[in-house]
């Protein structure tokens, strides 16, 4: 219990270092929990660089299913460590937002703090 307080506590000072500009890549230990497909988007989700966006389509081919984009949009809706597992830097192929867990307001401005550039 106490490792995991630890844990905590080292996971919300990176957020806050992020929220500053000051953190561009997380490195606290996490254990995701879902299929085994959404741990795989979800990894190759945490290999977006920083400041960069790609589609849901782009995502879907990292994985090597390139028809599975809606499927990938779901299992980025269903991450449990947004912001830490940056799903908000995966956009429409028209350039638009898509959807986020927190809201397009939360994506958007993610985004911003980053300096995101679109597609």
């Amino acid at each position: 219990m106490v490792e995991s307080k630890k844990e905590n506590k080292e996971a919300i000072e990176q957020i806050r270092l992020y929220l500053a500009r000051r953190l561009k890549k997380f490195d606290v230990p996490i254990d995701l929990i879902g299929t085994d497909f959404q741990k795989f988007v979800w990894g190759e989700t945490m290999k977006i660089p920083y400041g960069e966006t790609i589609t849901y389509s782009e995502l879907a081919k990292r994985i090597h299913n390139p028809k599975a984009y809606r499927a990938v949009g779901n299992a980025l809706g269903a991450n449990p460590l947004p912001i830490i597992v940056p799903c908000h830097r995966v956009i429409a192929s028209d350039g638009s937002l898509g959807g986020y867990s927190g809201g397009i307001k939360i994506k958007e401005f993610l985004l911003g703090l980053e300096g995101a550039k679109s597609v």
